[in-house]
């Protein structure tokens, strides 16, 4: 495989290997929006992790991206509901992150709080329901400030650099933004500083180990597994005191404090080609996955896909006209239209109509379980996520 002259961004080894069969495939952004094919894949050649290079490419998309982008905007900008892990039920996602951080010991409860990355606020909200949390912001314009204003505790939104922060914080969260920063380390550095004694760091991002779905968002430059988002951070200055797999399906979830950073020779391991094989595996499962749902919507009279997330949207720019419909549980969802087909509740799926699970295969074995009796023609994904020519994550 070809080398990649940039550095990666955990462990600035300056080899990266590219994945070129990765260029064919259509993207998406993170605010579920289809995109065009033409990305790059390295994997570093020392720690294995996977990131897009930081090229005047990646820069031009992010910046057309970001000059449209709309959260949340399938259910006109409320937050998205997932499923409980440990009570199956749907709810925001910001409320189990923020129970699951107050049940840690010895963490900040209340105090100053700045959300890195805030967009319309829906991690501040819920730390506002908690009570306790003088609320502030950080974003790259200020087009959600009424919605920031209207939460209790609110006080300010800052749109330059973490570094510029004025002040320091209690906690500072960072909840799916560290992943699209083109220089990860850099802003942790940056926001190390801005910690006052005792205070935590917070951050949410994909788990690409388990979800190679992660991998097809253009705006996302890393694509952290839970080795090499402990690197970066501890390459930053930080020590984990909590890393989650299990908060949210498919996420990964940290709280560090202030240590002091590691050489970069000491965050190289012996894990690059397990990680380029898994990566691989990964890519080649996208594949498998894409030629399923083509096979399903072939013998289908009528055809949807469950979800109206990344997924669904990566997946309805190849299969096109014929998805029907569009089937999702979040109550703020179901009714309305997306990508100009109808969002139903899976109660209101037509007998005979086959809807396939746009989900990774531990959570779409799970879906249809629970909802064969509702929808007898389910369809489900690949159930491996290695394939042949790779091996991955489970």
């Amino acid at each position: 495989m070809p080398g990649d002259t940039h550095s990666c961004k955990v462990c600035a080894n300056p080899y990266l290997a590219e994945i070129p069969e990765f260029r064919s495939l259509p993207r998406v952004t993170s605010d579920c929006m289809p995109f065009r094919p033409g990305g790059r894949l390295l994997v570093c050649g020392a720690c294995g992790a996977a990131q897009s290079p930081s090229d005047e490419q990646w820069l031009s998309e992010i910046r057309e991206i970001y000059n449209n982008y709309r959260p949340y905007h399938q259910a006109g900008g409320v937050e998205q509901h997932v499923a409980d892990p440990t009570t199956g039920q749907l709810r925001r996602r910001s409320q189990i992150l923020v129970e699951r951080y107050l049940a840690l010991p010895d963490v900040p409860r209340s105090g100053k709080v700045i959300d890195i990355g805030c967009g319309t606020g829906a991690t501040l909200r819920a730390l506002s329901e908690r009570g306790g949390w003088r609320l502030y912001g950080s974003e790259i314009d200020t087009k959600n400030i009424h919605s920031l204003a209207s939460l209790d505790g609110f006080e300010a939104l800052y749109t330059g650099a973490p570094s510029e922060l004025p002040g320091r914080f209690d906690l500072i969260t960072m909840v799916h933004a560290l992943e699209h920063f083109p220089d990860p380390v850099e802003v942790l550095r940056d926001v190390r500083n801005k910690i006052a004694p005792g205070g935590r760091l917070f951050v949410e991002v994909p788990n690409s180990d388990s979800n190679p779905f992660d991998l097809v968002i253009a705006d996302h430059m890393m694509h952290f597994t839970p080795d090499t988002l402990c690197a970066l951070a501890v390459r930053a200055g930080f020590k984990a005191d909590c890393l989650a797999t299990t908060w949210v399906a498919k996420e990964l979830s940290l709280t560090a404090r202030c240590s002091e950073p590691q050489a970069d020779d000491d965050l190289r391991s012996n894990a690059s080609f397990t990680a380029l094989h898994r990566v691989r595996g990964q890519v080649n499962w996208l594949g498998r996955f894409v030629d399923t749902s083509r096979e399903a919507s072939a013998a289908a009279r009528s055809f949807g896909l469950f979800g109206t997330s990344i997924v669904a949207t990566w997946l309805s720019s190849f299969l096109g006209d014929s998805v029907s419909f569009f089937v999702d549980e979040d109550p703020n969802r179901a009714g309305g239209t997306y990508l100009g087909r109808p969002v139903i509740h899976p109660s209101q799926v037509q007998q005979g109509s086959v809807v396939y699970l746009a989900l990774i295969p531990e959570i779409a074995a799970k879906v249809e379980l629970r909802l064969r009796s509702t929808i007898p023609e389910l369809r489900l994904p690949p159930a491996n996520l290695s394939g042949p020519g790779g091996g991955g994550g489970s």
